[in-house]
């Protein structure tokens, strides 16, 4: 390769930014992601196939399906593919892309949606309800942030690894990411349950008692009780409900929206559960 076909320092930034703001525009439901990962490519192949029929050959190698995680995936898949067109293992690069796009999308996803977006969404979103405006500026700073840092250091990674990559990501460690970050997941956003399900009962449970030989009525609040027990039970119950409706009857969120909405309402208007107990007047 001669030294003025040369991938530069200028083409790899092109590359990324045609990535950062145009990889989804295109999206459809033939080939996916096809032609924005061809877009974000185009520079290095331009720069590397000066021939038009070179050219065009290698636009249309990478117009072929493609879809995976944007966010982790998509940027290190682009890297690794640029170094392997500039090295000139054409084919390869076609199918390191083939060979990746579906563990990356599955480790992507996990890890930006169920771990990360769930967190930072839900510390936001439990600031906000106090009424504070860092809720929404901390929830804005924390995405656009640390997305596009991620994405720019994945991109520059894998482009200096090259055809290594695959190697480095085919020792179980995307499974072992992907369980890890699950769970991670889970136990954080299980910590925020109490604080965001807002559920108490109102029942009484009323008894005889014998006090020095006379009778009287006791009264037993359930909820006293079961914070003494068991603190947040309903809300942790209110949340295991919810998940078991997802999991296993599989049901559309707009039915379970509509269900705990209906329940809600109606143990509402039968005044057996409150987001709060009432305040006992002085």
């Amino acid at each position: 390769m001669s030294t003025e076909n040369a991938v530069t320092r200028a083409d790899l930034n092109r590359a990324f930014w045609r990535y950062f703001w145009s990889f989804q525009i295109s999206w459809n439901y033939e080939r996916m992601q096809a032609l924005g990962f061809c877009y974000a490519i185009e520079p290095v192949l331009r720069r590397l196939n000066p021939d038009p029929a070179d050219y065009s050959t290698a636009l249309k190698r990478h117009l072929q399906f493609f879809n995976t995680s944007p966010f982790i995936g998509g940027p290190l898949v682009l890297g690794a593919a640029v170094a392997m067109e500039e090295a000139g293992a054409k084919s390869s690069a076609h199918s390191l892309k083939v060979a990746l796009m579906g563990p990356l999308a599955g480790v992507g996803d996990t890890i930006t949606f169920a771990l990360y977006n769930s967190i930072i969404f839900t510390i936001g979103a439990s600031w906000a309800l106090q009424g504070s405006i860092f809720g929404p500026i901390f929830t804005a700073v924390m995405v656009l942030v640390p997305y596009f840092a991620v994405r720019r250091w994945q991109f520059v990674w894998a482009y200096q690894q090259g055809s290594k990559l695959a190697a480095r990501l085919a020792t179980g460690a995307l499974t072992r990411l992907t369980e890890g970050a699950t769970v991670l997941g889970l136990i954080v956003l299980g910590g925020f349950i109490p604080s965001i399900v807002k559920i108490v009962t109102t029942l009484t449970y009323r008894q005889q008692v014998d006090v020095q030989g006379t009778s009287t009525v006791q009264e037993i609040k359930v909820q006293e009780q079961l914070d003494a027990v068991l603190p947040f039970l309903l809300p942790v119950l209110v949340t295991a409900g919810t998940y078991l409706l997802i999991k296993k009857f599989r049901l559309k969120l707009v039915w379970i929206i509509s269900i705990v909405a209906a329940i809600g309402l109606l143990l509402g208007w039968l005044g057996w559960f409150a987001p709060a107990l009432p305040e006992v007047p002085k």
